[in-house]
C-alpha cells in the first residue's frame, strides 16, 4: 500500500524483524475511528519501536481481512488484538476470525496461529461470553497493560503454546479463559448460577484490573484524522476517566473508579492541537462537567478561536454561561439526560436534580441561542410504575410549553423537541447487577404510552427495539454458553442470534429476566475492581428505597472497596457479610 494513501497519524512501519500486531475493531471502520480508546491504544503499540501495530476493520464486502497499513492478511500476524467496546460487537469478532481463515475457539488454536486477545470496556465488565474464542483478555487501562505485555511477549518466541498461555497468565492483569475451569447450575431450574470456577496450572484464583493511578500527565487524544469517522470533524481529547456520582445503572462509572482528571495544562497543549488543525474539540469523559478545569478550559478553547462539543455533561452544571459558549461554536441542540421521568425515580437510580431544574438548563440553551431539544431516558428501571414514564411526557411538555414556544414567538422559529428512550439493560459491576430487565410485552405498552402522549404534539420518541434490548442484556449478563449461542449464530444463522435462540439449548429468560441472588457467584466475579459486593448490594437497597448517595470524595471515602489492598476483611465477599448489607440496620 502506499504510504500516501494512509490518513494523517497513521503509523507505516517496515516489517525488519518487528513483532507484528493487527489491532482489530470488530465493525466499521468509521466507528472504529470514533472511538478513542482505539485510538490510544494504537499509539501506544506503536511506540514501541520493536512493535509494528496496523489496523484492521470489518468491511462490507466479505473480504478477508486485512490490514489498513500495509494490506497484510490479519492471519499473518503474530497478535490479533481486538478492542471490544459494545456486546453488539461480539458476534463480528467470530466473522473477523472466520474470514481469516483461523481456528474460532481458542482451544483449536496453535503454535502455527496468532495469538488472539482483547482488551476494551465490555471485556472489563465481562468477557465471558467470548472467552473461549479469546487465548487471553488484557482487563484493564491500555497505559498500565500494552508495554509489560510487548515486554514480555518478546521473551517468549519458539516457545509451546501451552507454555506460553500459562506464563502470560502470570501477567498482572491478564485472564486466560483456557486456564479455569468453569461449570454453572441449570438454567431451568431457575436458581444459583456459577457452581465452579477453578484456576488451574497457577492462574489466578481473581485477575486485577489495571488503571493509571494518576492521570494528570496522559493526555489521551485523537491519533488519526479520519474526516469520514463517526465525529470526524472533532477532535477528540480525554479530561478524566471515571465518575464521581455511582449512577447506579452504569457499569462505566463502577469498572472505571476512581475518578481522575488530566489536568488543565496538559488539556491546554493538546487542545491547541485540534484548534492548530482546524477542528472543534470534542471533550472526552464520563461526565466532563465534572472537571475542575472546566471554566478556565473551555475560556482558552474560545480565546484561541476554536470551538467544543462536550462527551457529557450532568443537567445540574449546564449555566447560562457554559451554554453561551457551546452555542457560540456553534452547537445548533442542548442533550439532557434526566434518565428518568420523575424526581423518585431519578433517587432510584441516584441522581439528584428536580424537574425544574431540568426545564431551566433547557431554557439556559435555548435563551443562548440553541433550537433543538434531546432528552435521554431509561425506561423498565427498577421500582418504575407508569406514573414515572408519564413524567418523561409531561417533562417534554413542559420544555415545549415553558420555553421553547415562548422563544419561537421571538426568534419565529419553533425547535424540535426528540426524546430517545432505551430499555433499562441490568450491566454486571453495578448495584443493580442483580435486577431484572423488564419483559418484551411490558416496555412494547411502555412505548405505547409515552407515544399516545407525545406524537399529537409534535414530540418525536425514538425507542429502542425492546428484543434488541434484551439481546443486549444476554450478552452483558451471559457467560461461556453465551459463546456456543454466538457461533450457532454465526455457522448457521448469517449472525442471526434471534434465530439462534431457537436452537439453543439453554433459557435466555435466565439470564435476562431473572432476579439474581446477592450470594450468587456471578460469571464476573472473578474479577478484581476493588469495589466490594457488600457495597454494590448495600447501594442496589438504598436504590430501590429511593435514598441518594452522596459523590465520592476521592481524596478521604473507601466505602466502595478500593482501598481494600490495606483491609482485606473488606473482600471478603462472603455470604453472612452481603446478606447483612441488604438488611441493614436494624435487620429489615
Amino acid at each position: 500500500m502506499d504510504p500516501s494513501s494512509l490518513a494523517r497519524g497513521a503509523v507505516r512501519k517496515e516489517p525488519g524483524g518487528r513483532l507484528g500486531v493487527a489491532l482489530c475493531y470488530p465493525n466499521a471502520e468509521r466507528l472504529a475511528m470514533a472511538n478513542l480508546g482505539f485510538h490510544a491504544v494504537y499509539r501506544l503499540f506503536n511506540d514501541d519501536p520493536s512493535t509494528r501495530c496496523e489496523r484492521v476493520f470489518l468491511t462490507e464486502d466479505g473480504s478477508p481481512p486485512r490490514s489498513v497499513e500495509s494490506g497484510r492478511p490479519l492471519a499473518e500476524f503474530d497478535v490479533v488484538a481486538f478492542s471490544l467496546s459494545f456486546e453488539d460487537d461480539f458476534i463480528h469478532l467470530l466473522e473477523l476470525l472466520e474470514r481469516a481463515g483461523l481456528p474460532l475457539r481458542a482451544a483449536d488454536r496453535d503454535g502455527r496461529h496468532p495469538l488472539v486477545v482483547a482488551g476494551g470496556i465490555a471485556m472489563q465488565i465481562n468477557p465471558e461470553p467470548v472467552a473461549p474464542f479469546l487465548d487471553a483478555v488484557l482487563i484493564g487501562e491500555g497505559e498500565e497493560l500494552v508495554p509489560p505485555f510487548l515486554a514480555w511477549l518478546r521473551g517468549q518466541a519458539g516457545r509451546p503454546r501451552p507454555d506460553l498461555l500459562r506464563e502470560l497468565a502470570r501477567l498482572p492483569g491478564a485472564y486466560v479463559p483456557g486456564l479455569y475451569r468453569v461449570e454453572y447450575a441449570d438454567t431451568r431450574a431457575g436458581a444459583g448460577w456459577v457452581t465452579r470456577f477453578e484456576p488451574q496450572q497457577g492462574a489466578p484464583a481473581r485477575v486485577a484490573r489495571r488503571f493509571v493511578a494518576d492521570l494528570s500527565k496522559v493526555p489521551t487524544s485523537r491519533v488519526i484524522e479520519s474526516p469520514d469517522a463517526q465525529f470526524g470533524d472533532l477532535f477528540l481529547t480525554e479530561v478524566a476517566r471515571g465518575c464521581l456520582w455511582g449512577c447506579r445503572f452504569c457499569a462505566a462509572g463502577f469498572v472505571q473508579r476512581p475518578y481522575r482528571e488530566v489536568d488543565l495544562e496538559t488539556l491546554r497543549a493538546e487542545v491547541k492541537k485540534g484548534i492548530a488543525a482546524g477542528q472543534r474539540v470534542g471533550l472526552v469523559g464520563p461526565d466532563t462537567s465534572d472537571h475542575s478545569g472546566l471554566d478556565p478550559l473551555t475560556c482558552f478553547i474560545g480565546e484561541q478561536g476554536g470551538s467544543f462539543s462536550p462527551s457529557s455533561l450532568r443537567v445540574d452544571a449546564i449555566t447560562p454561561l457554559l451554554a453561551g459558549r457551546m452555542a457560540a461554536g456553534g452547537e445548533r441542540s442542548i442533550t439532557l439526560a434526566p434518565e428518568a421521568g420523575t424526581p423518585r425515580m431519578r433517587e432510584v437510580i441516584n441522581k439528584d436534580f428536580s424537574d425544574d431544574r431540568i426545564v431551566q438548563a433547557a431554557a439556559d440553551a435555548l435563551q443562548a441561542g440553541m433550537i433543538n431539544v434531546k432528552l435521554y431516558f431509561m425506561c423498565g428501571l427498577p421500582t418504575e410504575t407508569d406514573e414515572d414514564v408519564l413524567g418523561m411526557a409531561r417533562l417534554a411538555v413542559r420544555i415545549r410549553e415553558e420555553v421553547m414556544a415562548p422563544r419561537a414567538k421571538v426568534t419565529k422559529r419553533m425547535g424540535r423537541i426528540t426524546l430517545s428512550v432505551n430499555p433499562f439493560i441490568p450491566k454486571p459491576w453495578t448495584p443493580f447487577q442483580w435486577q431484572p430487565m423488564h419483559a418484551r410485552r411490558c416496555l412494547e405498552g411502555k412505548r405505547r404510552l409515552l407515544e399516545r402522549e407525545l406524537r399529537p404534539l409534535g414530540i418525536d420518541v425514538d425507542f429502542m427495539s425492546p428484543r434488541e434490548a434484551a439481546m443486549q442484556a444476554l450478552l452483558s449478563r451471559g457467560d461461556r454458553r453465551c459463546a456456543d449461542l454466538l457461533e450457532l449464530a454465526h455457522r448457521e444463522f448469517e449472525g442471526d442470534l434471534g434465530r439462534a435462540l431457537r436452537r439453543w439449548p439453554h433459557d435466555p429468560d435466565f439470564f435476562v429476566l431473572r432476579e439474581a441472588a446477592v450470594e450468587e457467584q456471578l460469571p464476573w466475579d472473578f474479577i478484581d475492581h476493588g469495589l466490594t459486593k457488600a457495597f454494590l448490594a448495600r447501594e442496589q437497597r438504598r436504590g430501590l428505597g429511593a435514598r441518594i448517595t452522596p459523590k465520592c470524595e476521592v481524596e478521604s471515602c473507601r466505602a466502595c472497596g478500593l482501598a481494600c489492598a490495606d483491609h482485606p476483611e473488606l473482600k471478603t465477599g462472603l455470604r453472612g457479610e452481603l446478606l447483612a448489607a441488604l438488611r441493614g440496620p436494624g435487620g429489615t
